[in-house]
């Protein structure tokens, strides 16, 4: 079924219902005495529980193979699709740029809590919850496709976008995949189509001429190393096709092969379905372009889609901030303004203080809609405003007074809301400024990580007395991964010591207030260590 026809015609207005659902369990399943655990059947080790009845269970695993046969609402195709981008986005942010994707053990505990609340992870019975699984399956089913037809959609447009879609995908594969049991990951295995057959080197080799404990050993992919104990070995083997294999597998050794076949180790080959996810991925989201257009003029949901189009790949996992004026501390004044501009702005509006003044000339209209709003958040007084923007627009020696009275004036009313519309104007997130065209000669805006090559971007961050370690990092985020809002937040980690800046990405005027935070807190610290070291208070 088309990603498209499908998108169309299940999108209703009415509650959601589900059309189809799993087939029911067997009727053997029932409970003892209303309580305890639940009883399936006898087998040869005696009675077979909740926790052995789902052990071939996938969970839900799938390829995406076939598009879901549910209804949702508008609110819901919305709601599901949110809840799986902020899931993607925290992968995009905890896995580095050099760790591999093969393994999510470092990165489950992190994101286990989010998945489960946006539904979004399903676990094995525990025994108690067994009657209702097939309901919670069918549920999880629901949202996971749901929430994946429908950014297929909107990453589907560029190759940057598809890239990125792509990984985040295989990331989320992996990290369910390992949450199986042994017997339902043999089981998808089978499902995947992959070309392979299982081994067991327990059983002995059916061709003499094959010595398996020797490929056993040759092959580094096949020792399972535990925390406190000697390695062991994989005594499970899959047969296949080379061309099957990852080729980066066979080119780090990590398998043999022999007259064309392949002998993966089980542990290897979780990587090998990841690139067959991905591959299949890719090919449907080729699919899903020559829709594009359609979806886009739906009036439900075409929309919601551009949006996501043009902001999706930037949105970061960050608290939104509800910090008061009592919780800053400091607001941004005429007297404080040098001083917090070093210590208390990001990047992106430091640098067009800073570049306004050492060209002398005054900021083009993208970097003055950029920098007022900001201004006006840090709590920056109108007064202070016309007083501030009139000393710095007139070191252009193009303007004068009167100049300034007449052309400029206006913006800074425009901005507080006494003027136009009087609403005033709001400050524009990381998204936004990262989406500001290029620069052109003689204008100054949008993020410095993105528009300035990295030989400049080095000079300004050594001006800026950046470390050296937080700037090779920097380097890494935006260079092999174009994190500019990661890079940002490193930025931030180097003025601000023991603060992971974990508030901080989302908007330029949350990296002023979690600075001041910070500093109104380091303050009273010391403070409080002062008096707790005084004479006085070592008398008391």
């Amino acid at each position: 079924r088309n990603d498209l026809e499908w998108c169309l015609r299940r999108v209703r207005r009415s509650p959601a219902a589900l059309r189809t659902g799993p087939p029911p369990r067997p009727d053997a399943m029932k409970r003892v005495g209303g309580a305890g655990p639940i009883l399936v059947g006898k087998a040869s080790s005696g009675v077979v529980t909740a926790s052995t009845a789902f052990a071939a269970d996938d969970l839900g695993v799938t390829f995406y193979n076939s598009a879901p046969d549910v209804e949702v609402s508008v609110r819901e195709f919305e709601e599901f699709a949110r809840d799986r981008l902020r899931i993607l986005h925290m992968f995009d942010r905890l896995i580095t740029y050099d760790q591999k994707s093969d393994t999510m053990d470092s990165v489950r505990p992190k994101v286990k809590k989010e998945l489960t609340t946006s539904g979004l992870m399903l676990e094995y019975p525990s025994g108690l919850d067994a009657d209702s699984f097939d309901q919670r399956k069918a549920d999880y089913a629901r949202r996971d496709s749901v929430s994946h037809f429908a950014l297929r959609l909107a990453f589907c447009k560029t190759r940057d976008a598809r890239q990125w879609f792509l990984t985040q995908e295989q990331r989320l594969f992996v990290l369910r995949f390992e949450s199986l049991k042994p017997e339902a990951q043999e089981a998808f295995i089978a499902r995947s189509g992959l070309k392979c057959k299982k081994f067991d080197m327990t059983k002995g080799s059916v061709d003499p001429n094959i010595n398996f404990h020797e490929i056993q050993r040759a092959t580094p992919a096949a020792r399972i190393f535990r925390e406190g104990k000697p390695p062991e070995w994989d005594n499970n083997f899959y047969l296949m096709p080379f061309y099957e294999v990852d080729p980066k597998l066979i080119g780090a050794r990590k398998v043999v092969v022999q007259n064309g076949m392949a002998y993966v180790p089980s542990l290897a080959l979780k990587s090998i379905l990841a690139k067959k996810f991905r591959e299949n991925l890719a090919a449907t989201l080729e699919v899903a372009f020559q829709g594009l257009p359609t979806a886009l003029a739906d009036p439900r949901i075409g929309g919601f889609i551009r949006d996501l189009q043009d902001y999706g790949m930037h949105l970061l996992i960050a608290p939104k901030a509800n910090t008061t004026s009592e919780e800053i501390g400091e607001t941004l004044t005429l007297e404080n303004f040098e001083e917090l501009m070093v210590r208390s702005f990001p990047p992106c509006m430091r640098r067009l203080v800073e570049q306004q003044r050492e060209m002398k000339k005054h900021l083009k209209h993208a970097g003055r809609l950029q920098l007022r709003p900001f201004l006006k958040d840090c709590g920056f007084a109108i007064e202070d405003s016309f007083k501030w923007w009139k000393q710095e627009l007139c070191r252009d020696p193009t303007i004068d007074t009167a100049s300034y009275e007449k052309n400029y004036t206006y913006d800074v009313e425009h901005t507080y809301g006494k003027k136009g519309h009087l609403q005033g104007q709001n400050a524009f997130g990381c998204a936004k400024i990262i989406g500001f065209p290029a620069e052109s000669a003689g204008q100054v805006h949008g993020c410095p990580f993105k528009c300035c090559d990295m030989p400049a971007l080095k000079q300004q961050m050594h001006k800026w007395k950046v470390p050296e370690r937080n700037m090779l990092e920097m380097e890494k985020l935006v260079v092999q991964g174009n994190h500019y809002q990661l890079a940002c937040i490193e930025y931030f980690k180097a003025g601000h010591e023991e603060n992971e800046g974990s508030r901080v990405g989302n908007s330029p005027a949350d990296f002023f207030k979690d600075s001041c935070v910070f500093h109104e807190k380091k303050k009273e610290k010391q403070a409080g260590v002062a008096t707790s070291g005084s004479p006085a208070k070592a008398a008391e």
